[in-house]
């Protein structure tokens, strides 16, 4: 059987061209992210001459961190299989509460291991290297590796059958039965001696086998079986490609731009340097006395002709337009495929616009959230929830039970369809009167409706029971029936007290 080594030289082929457009589309970006090979941490990469690429990586991996992950709000529920599912209202009201409750403590867990750092770089590298590995352990904060770091190979439905993880790391930090396990020996002269680490990650019938090999031989105790649905191993891609072990990444859709913006500024750079440095010259047989006129203080008078001092013009102007005109063309369409948003020109930009544009932006995502909603988000939901059954924090949820993520993709659908219910009850109200809307309309159902679709949380406790109406409708007739005969009581009262005491005695 081959060793981990071999096996991860073997699968190396296979990336190597998606290896290099990640280092390309990193040295336009980000440099350094996607190292060159042999690079270190020691390494200073070459700055590009734009940053517009940097600028547009930053705010689409932001934007997607709080779409998919936002802050203090959960980025999955759960939710019970409606075959399984037989409860009257207010057992399924009290089942809601306490799922709600398992979700929040499994947000709770990636939240307090600091993952959301993590997922920030994850995203990163989707967007520049399309590909990216993430591990997310039992304990601990998960951590990444980079494209140049792993290999893997998927089946026919892009499941990974096989990754294998490289690490270096130095001999020292390994514990004394491991060296001997390995047949590595400490040379206390080379403290900074290292070793690379392989990890196997293997499909075996529905679950994930783990173990991890040094010098070719298997390291005792690091043995272990995950279920493939609840694995730490998350090899992940940005754009899903058929029959491929890798994804496209976002920057290489947009690659020719960016190089040629490179290009361009290098350039423009270059002619600005060559323009701003000053060349004088002066005719041959001119009687100016060059140094007299170079030594003379500011605003002195002298003899000659003026005529006979030129100074060097590059006469280029009209091309450094056409440059400029250009680069500018580019940034803008840049701008644009990364979600920086440019409004219009005007003292008022109104929120509508805002709000129109920033769905019209993310609505061109939706190919991308769906790969990222199975891939990422429903992945970490069930890994974390995975964790806080072993740790207790939550009981062992049957199989009926599942995570639903309700953001990203998710969002999207149920913010046009928050438009599309809330356009109809305006129209239906504009055409009723809001009396007639209001007693044809189940108005609980639509308010119901509005606050599934709008993500709210313990919905119920919110609107009133049907009992609750009620009665406080019958409380209200009474104090309507109540107020109507109050005249006539207060009349009888008035008269019997102006009657006299001692009337009708004798």
């Amino acid at each position: 059987m081959k060793t981990a080594a071999a096996r991860f030289s073997a699968l190396s082929a296979s990336r190597s061209t998606v290896l290099e457009n990640a280092r390309t589309a990193s040295r336009v970006t980000i440099p350094g992210l996607i190292p060159l090979e042999g690079q270190n941490e020691h390494y200073t990469p070459t700055q590009p001459y734009q940053s517009v690429g940097a600028d547009g990586v930053r705010s689409l991996s932001a934007r997607l961190l709080m779409t998919l992950f936002p802050t203090n709000v959960g980025f999955f529920r759960l939710n019970v299989d409606a075959a399984v599912a037989q409860f009257t209202g207010e057992e399924k009201n009290a089942v809601d509460v306490q799922l709600a409750q398992f979700a929040q403590s499994a947000n709770n867990l990636l939240d307090d291991r600091r993952a959301r750092a993590v997922l920030a770089e994850v995203l990163r590298h989707l967007v520049i290297a399309g590909n990216v590995l993430l591990h997310i352990p039992l304990k601990d904060t998960p951590r990444i590796y980079r494209l140049d770091q792993y290999v893997v190979k998927r089946d026919s439905r892009g499941v990974p059958t096989l990754i294998i993880a490289r690490e270096s790391i130095h001999v020292s930090n390994l514990s004394v039965e491991t060296r001997t396990a390995v047949g590595l020996t400490l040379d206390p002269d080379k403290q900074d001696q290292t070793v690379d680490v392989y990890t196997v990650i293997e499909k075996r019938g529905e679950n994930h086998a783990q173990y991890q090999e040094i010098n070719g031989k298997r390291v005792p105790g690091s043995e272990s079986e995950t279920p493939i649905e609840k694995s730490g191993w998350l090899a992940l891609r940005w754009l899903a490609i058929p029959a491929n072990d890798y994804g496209r990444s976002h920057v290489t859709e947009y690659i020719g731009d960016l190089l040629a913006l490179e290009e361009l500024n290098e350039s423009m750079i270059a002619y600005t340097a060559i323009s701003s440095d000053i060349k004088f010259f002066v005719q041959p047989n001119s009687v100016i006395d060059l140094d007299v006129v170079v030594g003379s203080e500011r605003g002195s008078f002298h003899t000659g002709d003026a005529g006979d001092i030129t100074v060097l013009s590059l006469d280029k102007q009209a091309d450094f337009v056409i440059a400029e005109r250009l680069a500018s063309a580019i940034e803008a369409r840049v701008a644009k495929a990364f979600l920086i948003q440019q409004f219009r020109n005007a003292e008022r930009v109104t929120a509508e616009e805002i709000r129109m544009s920033s769905e019209e932006l993310e609505n061109t995502l939706g190919g991308t959230y769906s790969v990222l909603s199975a891939e990422l988000q429903y992945a970490v939901a069930t890994r974390y929830l995975y964790i806080a059954e072993r740790e207790k924090l939550i009981p062992s949820l049957p199989a009926g039970i599942k995570p639903k993520v309700v953001t990203g993709l998710a969002a999207l659908g149920a913010a046009a369809e928050v438009n599309r219910v809330r356009t109809w009850a305006s129209d239906v109200m504009g055409l009723l009167g809001q009396a007639e809307f209001i007693a044809k309309v189940d108005t609980t159902a639509l308010m119901n409706k509005l606050g599934v679709e709008h993500g709210v949380t313990d919905l119920q406790s919110l609107l009133k029971s049907p009992e609750q109406i009620e009665a406080e409708q019958q409380q209200a007739m009474m104090a309507q029936a109540t107020q109507a005969a109050a005249p006539g009581f207060m009349d009888a009262a008035m008269k019997a007290a102006s009657q006299d005491p001692n009337q009708g005695t004798e």
